[in-house]
């Protein structure tokens, strides 16, 4: 079995030494992959294997394979590639050049006086802290995502994971854009006191593979 990482343009630079890596070439693409490690998930492990994807991305453009993906061997890696090799190139050409930023937007939902307040226990209650759910997502949308998203050469929002995240969002942003993109978040920030801005990346592109 084989672990694999990301999908690359072949030829390619020299693989990283941070994993005993190989590369298998088919037709212009290749499938960077190592010997499958037959360990317990754990949060070391999974960083691992970020570790592995985005020293990869510091020197080429790619497409990030999620943790956990395996086959059994090298030719069956170069039978995938070539039966799908149409599908990888276009994805790989419109990840081109860019890296993925992640912003968070965090505050309280409008109408919301005090995070420890009971939840909602009539059906008014509840319609009203819906509206008020509604009401700040929106408005975290038209302040902050809008601007964000013009400036990216694509954009995803993303489910929010917590009861104050009134977005969650994924840009792809051109390398050499990253840094203007950073400096339009801080003025969104001081644009926005009310709301907690917090910006990452940049990523591998994995919001914007196609899977």
């Amino acid at each position: 079995m084989i672990d694999l990482f990301a999908i690359t343009d072949d030829p390619a630079p020299p693989l990283p030494t941070v994993a005993p890596l190989s590369a298998v070439a088919s037709h212009g693409l290749a499938l960077v992959c190592a010997p499958a490690a037959h360990v317990e998930v754990s949060p070391e492990v999974l960083w691992r294997h970020e570790e592995v994807v985005e020293a990869l991305m510091e020197d080429r453009d790619l497409l990030p394979v999620r943790f956990g993906t395996r086959l059994d061997d090298e030719t069956a890696a170069a039978r995938a590639l070539g039966e799908r090799h149409e599908e990888l190139a276009s994805a790989l050409d419109r990840v081109r050049g860019a890296v993925e930023l992640s912003v968070r937007v965090l505050g309280e939902r409008s109408g919301e006086a005090d995070a420890d307040l009971p939840d909602p226990v009539t059906g008014a209650e509840y319609l009203r802290a819906k509206a008020a759910s509604a009401a700040g997502e929106r408005s975290a949308v038209r302040s902050v995502h809008e601007p964000l998203a013009a400036r990216a050469r694509d954009s995803k929002r993303l489910a929010a994971r917590d009861r104050h995240e009134l977005l969650r969002a994924a840009y792809l942003v051109d390398r050499s854009a990253v840094e203007p993109f950073a400096e339009q978040v801080s003025r969104l920030q001081h644009a926005n006191p009310r709301l907690r801005l917090l910006c990452t990346g940049p990523w591998p592109p994995y919001s914007f593979t196609g899977e």
